[in-house]
């Protein structure tokens, strides 16, 4: 499983943005997986 696999599998049950933010500083995660994972906590989806 890779880091992305499973950010989005435990985030934010498990993992906080705190984490996600470090992964993404030490180059594990792109912007565009972070904006990913981090989209639907963040009002993603209206309706």
């Amino acid at each position: 499983m890779t880091v992305y696999e499973m950010a989005k599998k435990y985030y934010p049950r498990l993992w906080d943005i705190n984490r996600l933010t470090a992964l993404l500083n030490a180059g594990k995660l792109t912007q565009g997986e972070f904006d990913e994972i981090t989209a639907d906590e963040q009002g993603g989806v209206s309706g």
